[in-house]
């Protein structure tokens, strides 16, 4: 793929980014945002939405702002915890999100000194980055000159606000906006550079980062030529993150961190469209089409996803930004059609709430899932079946019931935002993971220091793969997960296969393992009644002379369901569907614990953790053995 920045030279941009061009470029997206933002008020798809703004209006009017004082950014220092101050840095955030929101769906100029107040509350933070991304030593850069995700984010909902307010705003306050956008991201970014970290990473900083700061520059900046200095070198950011991609479109980071980098490039390059007359464009590359359909592909059913690394398995997808993928992809989506509302964020983020107002189109919805989408770069696979044993009996039924779904994961343990979960798998039914994936933990000091493969969810003993001799597998791109087969719906008689078969040896730092093979088998039950899924693990241990070195191997199983165990079988019992695992119990040994946690909004849950243990003493065949792991999967009849 052809690099943005060599496409677009600055020198190439200064005439596209022209003044006269800039201003009709204003106007035109003041009015269109503002009629289509008014036009959805009244929409029944926008209701939740609307009703979000409204609360939050009404706290506003009942509620003083809530304060960012120093001693709670220090929080984080002295205890690594982030919540307390970011929940109070994105609830100003949402509060001022709102109060625009509103004020701009009013035809009338009310609730304009709110609007103001906001705007300057926000204007007189210590930094606009957060803790976590903030070095208070450094001595080159103050805290309220580095520019993080947040502060790039800061600086968009800024100037976005005050282009779609425009006159409605008192001088002083668009002058304060200026002022601060300017000396907080724009002095350091463009016109004193710092060369901040994110401008070479190969993940979704590169992208929001080059997004915020990008939009900044292109609404404040002071003449052409700065304005086309600072794109091209946004542009050269972008060319990092499309670079963290794989070429089939695969997000290692998840669909969580998908919705976030590929969401603000694709706002960007709009942004950029808009203000060059549709000169430059920077998303016709066959990549980012393929980048465009990740969501959709690692979607299993009902709003429902392949989570692996920090995302969750319910993501909630702007409809604005599915609307416009979908529109560049040239056809409609298989997502579920669902307008998000405002405090389902818990970051409030103005970009996603504004375009899923301005961008939504029903109309974009609606075709039929693929049954098997494998990402042959990332190494993620997701088969999907319908399961029609209850329609017969006349049992009322959501389509999304119906569906039966397994996926695996391949890559290496070194991805952004990395689990070591090499060879994990997921079975989905009746609108949830069954066996699942745990997702992102609390986000703390601890999550992104030294040491942090001792978290469960990032453990790979938090996952459902093995322990082998006693040992979690490894981090780093060396421990890799490497496909020895992957066959897409093969027949077998009247029988549909597919099958994935992986060598993971290299994940585990076991010196006596010579070879680990996991392999799956999944296919569908004859008149589509359900699901069968084989795994297969197949080690081979290291022999002296006639001796055999002792070895045991534990694999793990996790779900948020308890199961119900007997001898030789576990069973899950979903909502509506039933996972059983058949095992020779001559072999292998149960056991189940229960695990009390916190989600990543620190919320407590539990999930259980079936281990089957077979070890040496238990065995008496060579080093060579197989663990046989037999799944069914059908929908529940109650």
């Amino acid at each position: 793929m052809s690099l943005l920045k060599e496409a677009w030279p600055a020198s190439r941009l200064v005439n596209a980014l022209a003044g006269k061009v800039q201003d009709s470029a204003r106007q035109r997206l003041r009015s269109n945002w503002t009629q289509r933002l008014r036009a959805t008020v009244d929409e029944p798809a926008y209701a939740e939405l609307w009703k979000d703004i409204k609360r939050i209006c009404n706290d506003v009017r009942e509620a003083p702002w809530p304060e960012l004082p120093l001693s709670l950014f220090r929080k984080f220092a002295n205890t690594g915890e982030r919540k307390p101050y970011e929940d109070v840095y994105f609830e100003r955030r949402g509060r001022l999100v709102a109060i625009v929101l509103a004020t701009v769906a009013d035809p009338e100029p009310r609730n304009m000194e709110k609007v103001e107040s906001g705007l300057l509350d926000l204007c007189s933070e210590y930094t606009w980055a957060l803790p976590a991304h903030v070095n208070e030593e450094d001595s080159v850069t103050p805290p309220w000159q580095q520019v993080d995700l947040f502060a790039s984010e800061t600086a968009q909902i800024l100037v976005e606000i005050v282009l779609l307010l425009g006159e409605r705003l008192a001088d002083h306050v668009v002058v304060q906006v200026h002022q601060e956008v300017e000396r907080r991201v724009l002095e350091p970014v463009f016109w004193q550079p710092r060369h901040f970290d994110w401008e070479t990473a190969e993940h979704n900083w590169s992208a929001v980062c080059a997004s915020g700061c990008g939009i900044a520059a292109l609404l404040l900046a002071k003449d052409d030529l700065s304005r086309a200095v600072a794109i091209e070198q946004m542009l050269g950011a972008l060319d990092y993150f499309l670079a963290g991609y794989s070429e089939d479109g695969g997000c290692p980071e998840g669909v969580g961190y998908w919705v976030y980098g590929f969401g603000y490039f694709m706002y960007f390059a709009d942004m950029l469209r808009e203000f060059t007359e549709g000169t430059v464009e920077i998303v016709s590359s066959e990549k980012v089409r393929q980048m465009a359909a990740f969501a959709e592909r690692v979607h299993l059913s009902d709003g429902i996803f392949s989570n692996y690394s920090d995302s969750s398995e319910t993501e909630s997808l702007p409809s604005g930004l599915i609307s416009h993928v979908n529109f560049l992809r040239g056809r409609p989506s298989a997502l579920p059609f669902r307008v998000p509302g405002l405090l389902e964020d818990p970051c409030r983020r103005w970009a996603h709430v504004l375009r899923n107002l301005v961008w939504t189109n029903p109309e974009a919805y609606g075709c039929s899932e693929a049954v098997v989408d494998y990402l042959p770069q990332l190494g993620w696979l997701m088969c999907r079946s319908r399961s029609y044993s209850h329609r017969e009996s006349g049992r009322v039924q959501a389509e999304s019931d119906d569906v039966l779904a397994f996926s695996a994961k391949a890559g290496h343990n070194n991805e952004p935002h990395n689990h070591n979960d090499l060879g994990h798998f997921i079975l989905h039914g009746g609108g949830e993971n069954v066996l699942c994936d745990l997702g992102a933990g609390l986000y703390t000091k601890a999550y992104f220091s030294p040491g942090r493969e001792s978290i469960i969810n990032i453990s790979s003993s938090g996952h459902s793969v093995p322990i082998i001799n006693g040992n979690t597998q490894q981090s780093g791109a060396k421990a890799r997960a490497v496909v020895l087969d992957a066959a897409m719906d093969e027949m077998e008689g009247e029988q549909t296969f597919t099958r994935f078969k992986l060598d993971l040896t290299s994940a585990y730092p076991v010196d006596e393992l010579t070879v680990f093979t996991r392999s799956f088998v999944w296919s569908v039950l004859e008149g589509n009644e359900g699901a069968r899924l084989t795994v297969t693990d197949h080690f081979e241990f290291e022999t002296s002379g006639m001796n055999v070195k002792p070895w045991d191997v534990e694999e793990f199983l996790i779900s948020r369901i308890r199961p119900n165990t007997g001898p030789g079988f576990v069973e899950w019992k979903g909502t509506n569907t039933v996972v059983r695992l058949d095992y020779d119990a001559g072999v292998l040994r149960q056991r189940l614990e229960a695990v009390k946690h916190i989600d990543h909004d620190g919320a407590p849950f539990t999930f259980y953790k079936t281990s089957l243990q077979m070890d040496s003493n238990r065995w008496n065949g060579p080093a060579s053995i197989d663990c046989n792991l037999f799944f069914t999967i059908h929908q529940s009849s109650c």
